[in-house]
């Protein structure tokens, strides 16, 4: 995080390259966040992936300690994540780098993926200026912090339960795929994800974007 670019580009398709549901907002509000130190350390993920979570604090006095110059941009961003974590995700050599958002509904944790830093010099200039840095929610599950797992929203769930007239949520649909992209409010966010998690819905959470990721120092 050493240069702190900030880029327009895949969105959240850097980590996974399916449908994952995508919000222009947060899916969290202030008074939900909730930190959790066991998900520090590195990660090694079921699909060969390495994963590295520091705290975002912890991240930014270690730039400033190594005399990294840090514009008032980047002040401004730390101010406003400052509670999260700074995630680094290698898979097949190229890393990504997230924020990721701590929050809870009742005693299930989430966690909010805002994309920061991506490999992007393959990527044509024009192309990406038409390119939407998005967020995307996760649910994450920790056993004894040696285990955890990331379960992201399925954007085909969501789009089940906008066709069958279940859900109203603003939202736009998107590209030549037509995707869907969430437009709601934080507060409406939240809510929406209070009564999915409540609703009786078969493998609501079990999709292709679920990840097991095991401590790289764990012992067996």
């Amino acid at each position: 995080m050493k240069n702190w670019r900030i880029f327009i580009f895949i969105g959240i398709a850097v980590l996974l390259n399916s449908c994952i549901i995508k919000s222009i907002q947060p899916f969290y509000t202030a008074e939900s966040l909730s930190y959790n130190a066991e998900l520090l350390g590195n990660w090694t993920d079921n699909k060969k992936g390495q994963w590295k979570v520091e705290s975002l604090k912890s991240k930014f006095e270690e730039d400033r300690k190594e005399g990294v110059a840090i514009s008032e941009y980047q002040i401004k961003t730390f101010n406003k994540y400052k509670d999260g974590y700074y995630i680094e995700y290698i898979k097949d050599r190229k890393s990504a780098g997230f924020i990721a958002m701590p929050f809870k509904i009742d005693t299930q944790y989430f966690l909010d993926f805002i994309p920061l830093e991506y490999e992007a010099e393959d990527l044509n200039r024009i192309a990406a200026q038409h390119l939407v840095n998005a967020h995307s929610v996760a649910k994450l599950d920790i056993d004894k912090g040696t285990n955890i797992s990331f379960n992201w929203l399925d954007e085909d769930n969501v789009k089940d339960l906008i066709n069958a007239e279940k859900l109203r949520i603003k939202h736009e649909t998107i590209g030549i795929q037509e995707d869907i992209l969430l437009t709601a409010s934080s507060s409406e966010l939240y809510a929406f994800l209070k009564k999915y998690q409540k609703a009786d819905i078969e493998n609501k959470w079990k999709n292709s974007e679920s990840l097991q990721l095991t401590k790289s120092n764990a012992k067996p």
